[in-house]
């Protein structure tokens, strides 16, 4: 039996424990505070094996073995609440018995989670559709709706498993290491005696005890230590949002103080101390004990390559039909492995040791098959665990470096993948998807610059640019032009916002003359923008890092019909608002607190512009630039240019640059003489969407409206319907009106002939004949 006392102990942990070991946390010697985290930690060690001998014990027992699992699985179903954000602790068992329970029910995992995992073949997936005990087929799936699951399983496919199944002979001789082991410290499963074919609870079970613990332990862990994870999680938010308020509410005091506000700092920085405490009990429970980390990973590594047999093994590409056993699994099945693996990641030498190459073969066959796993979060969630793992930001680079630049399925498909998943994004479902995928693809760009970097790598992404030049990359670069825009955008008009009031702020007598409220409410609202600009700077400076470095080498996509306007009016208008009239308004005290850094993004501005100069053998780029009517004007490259002389930029790119801006001046000038030539143009050779001459006229199917190519795929790489009735449509619907592209291209022919006789160059105004009347209405 289990010593009395550390039953006691462990009761006490959450109150008395963090009281007695880190009150007053913040000034206690570093020294104190490691004491109390190795006094913890042993006593949970004795507590586990004490809890684990009990348990072995009672399992042994072929009288008491029925009873222990139907214990346990009346336990997990009971408290199936526990996965909630909120748990109501009077109708859940605490965090702590469920930690307690994921430590022993790993010890009793141990005999199956050796290196080459050869016990896998006896964990049989019919369990989670048939299974007495536990309630999984509840569960939300990877993907498969819950009527799908009923459905399938009411087909009787697979058939209900056998009743009457018994252990193999290997699994017996496994049981029977059990006591030998269990003497040692570790655990193994309960043994038999020797020759008697059995199944768990004398044939009252369907299935072999290794499946049964391989479910139950998911579930366990589920609720118990991945819950206790994020719990964790939550508790440093919730402190860094309270000392956020805490910073706030003492500059509020020292503008303007009053009592009240000495009463809210004082309730804070007590909820602060109580919260720290409590935090500090997590670290010494599941933060600080590695072994407990260590068996977690084992199991999950098990669980993915056992998950990964169910499709098939590890290739790619995968089937084009999700088997349903795999669509039919519990999605935290996934999700918890994918928490494990970043909490692991973040806690220096917990990755040491562990065989990640499984995990990252999962990762990469996964992240971008929404027809395997569902949730683009979970997805997402990926990605995050590849952002932890990147070289320059482990710490140990050696121990990760090999994942990406050495690993064979990472070479081929990691770059493809990221770049799907990052269109992805874009619709997630979610009523916070607009603001949740400028999370996400902040991961996924992190990743992508650093890949770049990877000579490799980089091959592979100039491949996949040429072969998907119509595809998923146009797609990418569609999103990543929209971002930059709009992040670049809200930052700038965000840094006005913040200029108003900060003069507010400075003009001191009239500050003080505002009510207290109000000050304090705007004192509010100034730390608020402050982050929304620190955060959206962010995304934004990388999103044009990646456009200028992709650029140099990757500039067919680039000069597309369908993007080159596209994306001559962000370089517009970026540089419009960097050197142009306005530009002095956006001076700040302090830039760099904002991650605003105007030098260094003019450089990358006209580095796009310098390379996708060098890559345009037709000439095409000046006239999109020249086009441009909202942010195009000549005097920008002039400006631009004396920056950059100042700021000590390569004299080749500006005398580049400062040509380019000559031929687009050129560009703008023949336009005009073309546009004159062509004089009224009939409205039905316009496009009706940018009410632009029309070059490649085109019938989209449902709406039978004609318009322009280029416009219609512009539009399409952000939303694939009909703009005029909202029906689904993609490029290759599109049916080419031959007719009356013949009528423009002789209207174009015709005026020509007669403005300027036979000399005029008819391909030079079908090129750059274009209109300045109104603004883009799609993007």
């Amino acid at each position: 039996m289990p010593n009395k006392d550390f039953l006691l102990i462990y009761h006490l942990l959450p109150e008395k424990t963090s009281q007695q070991c880190f009150s007053e946390a913040s000034t206690r010697r570093p020294a104190d505070l490691l004491s109390s985290f190795t006094t913890i930690k042993t006593v949970m060690r004795g507590l586990y094996k004490d809890l684990g001998d009990v348990l072995l014990a009672l399992l042994k027992n072929t009288d008491t073995r029925e009873n222990v699992l139907e214990y346990l699985a009346e336990v997990i179903n009971r408290n199936s609440s526990r996965a909630h954000i909120q748990v109501e602790p009077l109708s859940c068992a605490s965090s702590g018995m469920f930690v307690n329970l994921s430590a022993v029910m790993l010890r009793l995992c141990d005999p199956f989670l050796d290196a080459n995992l050869t016990k896998r073949d006896k964990i049989d997936p019919k369990y989670v559709f048939y299974s007495s005990r536990l309630d999984l087929r509840s569960l939300t799936a990877l993907h498969a709706s819950s009527e799908e699951v009923s459905e399938w399983i009411n087909k009787g496919n697979p058939a209900k498993a056998d009743g009457s199944k018994h252990f193999s002979d290997g699994e017996n001789q496994l049981l029977q290491s059990q006591e030998a082991t269990s003497s040692s410290g570790g655990a193994s499963e309960p043994s038999l005696p020797a020759g008697r074919p059995a199944s768990i609870g004398g044939g009252k079970s369907k299935y072999p005890f290794i499946c049964e613990c391989f479910f139950m332990t998911a579930r366990v862990l589920n609720l118990g230590l991945l819950k206790a994870f994020s719990d964790f999680k939550h508790l440093v938010q919730d402190i860094s949002r309270a000392e956020d308020t805490l910073a706030t509410l003492k500059a509020t005091q020292g503008q303007t103080p009053s009592s009240q506000l000495n009463l809210e700092i004082t309730r804070i920085e007590k909820e602060i101390e109580l919260s720290s405490q409590e935090k500090l009990c997590y670290e010494a429970q599941i933060l600080r004990d590695g072994d407990l980390i260590q068996h977690a990973l084992s199991f999950y590594r098990l669980m993915i390559v056992w998950l990964v047999d169910l499709v098939g093994g590890f290739k790619m590409p995968l089937p084009d039909t999700c088997p349903m056993e795999f669509a039919c699994m519990p999605e935290h099945f996934v999700e918890d492995a994918m928490e494990l693996l970043i909490f692991a990641s973040r806690i220096p030498k917990a990755l040491d040791g562990v065989l990640l190459d499984d995990f990252m073969n999962f990762i990469i066959m996964f992240m971008a098959s929404p027809k395997y796993i569902r949730n683009p979060y979970l997805r997402s969630k990926m990605v995050e665990v590849l952002n932890c793992w990147m070289p320059r930001r482990s710490g140990s680079s050696s121990a990760t470096a090999t994942l990406f630049e050495g690993h064979q399925m990472s070479l081929e498909y990691l770059v493809r993948n990221l770049l799907k998943l990052y269109v992805d994004i874009e619709f997630t479902g979610s009523h916070t998807q607009f603001y949740d995928k400028f999370n996400i693809r902040h991961n996924i760009a992190e990743l992508l610059e650093y890949l770049w970097q990877v000579p490799s790598h980089r091959n592979a992404w100039r491949q996949i640019a040429k072969e998907e030049e119509k595809g998923v990359y146009l797609n990418f670069l569609n999103f990543l032009i929209n971002d930059s825009i709009y992040l670049l955008d809200e930052s700038l008009n965000k840094i006005l916002e913040l200029k108003v009031i900060e003069a507010e702020m400075s003009n001191t007598a009239e500050w003080e003359r505002r009510p207290a409220q109000e000050r304090q409410e705007r004192t509010r609202l100034f730390h608020s923008q402050e982050n929304i600009i620190r955060i959206d700077m962010k995304l934004a400076n990388e999103d044009v890092s990646m456009l200028a470095f992709t650029s140099e080498q990757i500039v067919a996509p680039f000069l597309l019909p369908e993007m080159i306007e596209r994306v001559a009016s962000m370089l517009n208008y970026f540089l419009l608002q960097l050197v142009g009239p306005q530009r002095k308004s956006l001076t700040l005290k302090d830039p760099e607190k904002y991650e605003f850094r105007p030098k260094q993004l003019l450089k990358q501005i006209v580095c796009i512009y310098v390379h996708l100069a060098r890559g345009d053998t037709q000439n095409l780029f000046p006239a999109a630039i020249s086009s441009d009517g909202r942010s195009y004007n000549e005097q920008l490259f002039s400006a631009a240019a004396d920056v950059l002389w100042k700021i000590g930029e390569d004299g080749r790119i500006i005398q580049e640059f400062i040509e380019l801006g000559a031929k687009a001046k050129a560009a703008a000038s023949e336009a005009m003489d073309a546009e004159a030539a062509l004089g009224d143009i009939p409205d039905e050779f316009l496009d009706p969407i940018q009410y632009t001459l029309m070059k490649d006229p085109v019938i989209l199917p449902s709406s039978r409206i004609t318009v322009d190519r280029p416009v219609i795929q512009r539009h399409l790489l952000s939303d694939a319907t009909d703009p005029f009735n909202r029906s689904h449509l993609t490029a290759d619907m599109l049916i080419p009106n031959t007719e009356l592209k013949a009528k423009i291209e002789e209207f174009i022919k015709s005026q020509g002939l007669k403005r300027h006789g036979e000399g005029l160059n008819i391909q030079s105004i079908k090129d750059t004949i274009q209109t300045t009347n109104g603004d883009m209405l799609i993007d």
